[in-house]
């Protein structure tokens, strides 16, 4: 113990609330009546539409739930109205319960200078393209982009990310603007849009009280259900000036300090200048045990999101390199890191051919000091095998680097 406000662990003990504290160590249910108390236990999910053997969200839930279906969460926690879709910081499914926090900053106000700028410049020149979207919803209820056929047709000099007619970019605006939500997700990703009164009860949408400071905490919190170790850089606490942060200008001392219920801690690993914020409850974590059953990570997973202390943490580098030119990539196009017994065990690539319903496993390298034995061996096969059932898929397929399957 340092002192009253940062406690010193050993580095394996942060291994542990990593692991624990994303829900990785055991299985979290078992099939797709276990999929949304999943995702309300871990808060937020990240999304991306690469889908080389399931997208992110898929491997997210294959990794803690045996018998995960592919697209089976969206198929659930859309029409139910569970899941709202925000920047936090990358693009998330949250948990609607959280919806109170992000809801007061969908204003014009908060958005980024590129969306003001393209909000005005359009209103120049087409006035009111945001309330002919609105009203169209409004009478025809959840839309897709193309459903607006007239709007659909007029590409304006702006663009957006993968939107180039005027219905996509207003809705997406909308989208930003909190007047819209995403509505449903296809097998194909592709996005239906609803007025956000009809999706959210008048509770949910009234004008809330909660000052910066406040969202802020409630932010940090909800990060940190979702990954517990929160980097908050250079940490240093005396009597005279108490807790002080370095450059995390967002992080307040009142946080961690005084006698607040299940306030956060700040643990430190020892003997290394590394401080991180955990949950209040993280020596719970500590006393739990890990089952013998490998996890392919997706690449976007809370576990291995802060890439820098991954490495410093797990001695575990790793980089997603879907956007490097083949020559300069290290370790593969999507990789996705192995998990096993608390240690990151090898890296490992994957490809489904639907048509052929083959998933075609290959790629597959270790980490320096981890070898196969029996046990291992087993587990990964039953990893392939719980893989195969996620696609539907009838083969599984390997290269020379996997010789046991």
């Amino acid at each position: 113990m340092a002192n009253k406000i940062i406690t010193e662990v050993p580095k394996s003990d942060f291994q542990q609330i990593a692991i624990v504290g994303t829900h990785m160590h055991k299985w979290q249910g078992d099939d797709e009546n276990d999929i949304l108390q999943v995702f309300h236990d871990q808060a937020t999910v990240q999304l991306d539409p690469l889908n080389p053997a399931g997208r992110n969200h898929d491997i997210f839930f294959a990794s803690r739930i045996p018998k995960y279906k592919i697209n089976a969460f969206q198929k659930l926690a859309y029409p139910q109205r569970q899941v709202f879709e925000s920047y936090f910081p990358n693009l998330m499914a949250i948990s609607k319960s959280y919806f109170s926090i992000f809801f007061p900053q969908m204003k014009k106000e908060f958005l980024h200078k590129y969306y003001q700028a393209s909000i005005e410049k359009m209103e120049e020149s087409m006035a009111g393209f945001l309330k002919e979207a609105t009203d169209f919803l409004d009478v025809n209820g959840p839309s897709k982009a193309a459903d607006l056929k007239d709007m659909a047709k007029i590409k304006p000099e702006l663009t957006f990310w993968k939107t180039s007619n005027l219905a996509g970019m207003s809705l997406e605006l909308l989208w930003l603007l909190g007047k819209v939500v995403i509505h449903e997700r296809d097998e194909h990703w592709r996005k239906t849009y609803g007025l956000v009164e009809n999706y959210f009860n008048t509770e949910m949408l009234k004008e809330s009280s909660l000052t910066m400071e406040e969202i802020n905490y409630k932010k940090f919190l909800l990060r940190q259900k979702s990954y517990p170790l929160i980097n908050l850089g250079k940490v240093t606490h005396s009597k005279d000036k108490g807790l002080t942060f370095g450059k995390k200008k967002r992080l307040s001392p009142k946080w961690f300090e005084g006698d607040v219920e299940n306030k956060p801690e700040i643990v430190k690993i020892e003997d290394e200048n590394i401080y991180c914020g955990v949950p209040a409850r993280w020596r719970e974590f500590l006393e739990q045990s890990y089952d013998n059953e490998m996890r392919a990570i997706a690449p976007l997973d809370p576990l291995i999101w802060d890439r820098d202390l991954t490495l410093k943490v797990f001695d575990f580098e790793y980089i997603w390199e879907v956007y490097k030119i083949p020559k300069d990539r290290r370790w593969g196009y999507y990789v996705f890191p192995l998990l096993y017994e608390g240690k990151f065990f090898g890296r490992l690539e994957a490809n489904y051919f639907k048509k052929e319903k083959i998933l075609q496993l290959f790629n597959l390298q270790l980490e320096e000091n981890q070898n196969f034995d029996n046990e291992s061996e087993a587990s990964f096969t039953r990893m392939s095998e719980r893989w195969s059932n996620m696609l539907d898929a009838s083969f599984v397929t390997t290269d020379k680097t996997i010789n046991f399957l």
